[in-house]
């Protein structure tokens, strides 16, 4: 693991996991891919801690494989300007992993927008209006309704006695928007506001704001001595060195310096394979004649006996 605050985040948005989520990968990148894929976010994921953890593999190699995972859109390494709790401020360097490949300005934007927070300055890209029809002046579009709004109008047709008007939707609106930022989802609240009706309901909207705030779930605490933390800003950085988009150019999130050492590292050939005589660890191979024997015995054909050792 990353020291708190650091190490690899997922990037949102990803495809659920599958067996070929990595098949457009050469074999070296898509087992590495995998593996990162699997570890808890805050892990360390720097080609130094992997290379200590995958035994097949040098740091070079490592590095290489980060590099070709950094290229195909899987890996950026972004640097975080945080508020905590007391207003202290200070930076961490996340990586962060999409399972899904992204393209270079999906990234870009995806720093900019990081957690929803436009962390530039620079505003958020509006819609475009359409353009006014003949009846612009006399025909307005509806205004667009919140989700709480949407569980409030949807309960009378789970249950006639709750059936809310549209001004009963907005003034208890922002109680079911205090359920769902308390961690509830949409069929949670919908249960726990239609369950259990007495055998009378003489007011759905004054019935529903006793229950909305009667059983109101608990605010989320913080847990032991995490800090609350605020994002106010944010800088792509080269995945392998502290220069970020403020002070070099980065291509696929890689620096100029660093994708030549890679370069120069592979046309030597020194980012193949750890030699057995240098692994850490033995290399975990296949025991042959075991396996042999367990495919003569599915087929039907007995076993042979395995050679006497001398």
């Amino acid at each position: 693991m990353a020291k708190a605050g650091y190490g690899k985040r997922h990037a949102p948005g990803e495809a659920p996991r599958g067996a070929a989520d990595f098949a457009h990968l050469p074999a070296r990148e898509a087992a590495i891919a995998g593996y990162i894929d699997r570890l808890p976010e805050g892990s360390a994921i720097g080609y130094k801690p992997l290379a200590e953890e995958l035994s097949d593999y040098g740091q070079q190699a490592c590095r290489s494989a980060l590099d070709r995972l950094t290229r195909a859109g899987h890996l950026r390494r972004i640097k975080v300007h945080l508020t905590v709790d007391g207003g202290g401020k200070r930076w961490v360097t996340r990586t962060y992993f999409s399972r899904t490949a992204r393209d270079a300005a999906w990234w870009a934007e995806f720093v900019r927008f990081i957690r929803g927070v436009d962390v530039t300055g620079q505003p958020a890209a509006v819609p475009e209006a359409p353009q006014a029809g003949p009846q612009a002046d006399t025909v307005g579009e509806p205004p667009a309704r919140s989700e709480a709004y949407d569980v409030l109008a949807g309960l009378g047709r789970k249950e006639p006695r709750l059936q809310l008007s549209d001004g009963e939707c907005v003034v208890l609106e922002h109680l079911v928007d205090e359920w769902m930022a308390r961690g509830a989802g949409r069929e949670q609240v919908t249960h726990a506001l239609v369950a259990g009706l007495p055998a009378s309901v003489h007011s759905a909207g004054a019935f529903l704001r006793t229950r909305l705030e009667n059983k109101m779930p608990p605010a989320p605490q913080p847990a032991g001595n995490v800090q609350q933390e605020e994002i106010v800003g944010a800088e792509m950085m080269c995945a392998f060195c502290d220069e970020d988009e403020t002070t070099t150019t980065l291509i696929d999130g890689v620096c100029v310096d660093c994708r030549a050492d890679i370069d120069r590292d592979e046309a030597a050939g020194e980012t193949g394979d750890v030699p057995d005589t240098f692994l850490a660890r033995p290399r975990q191979r296949p025991d042959v004649a075991a396996r042999v024997a367990e495919l003569r015995a599915a087929a039907g054909r007995g076993t042979l006996p395995l050679p006497r050792r001398r």
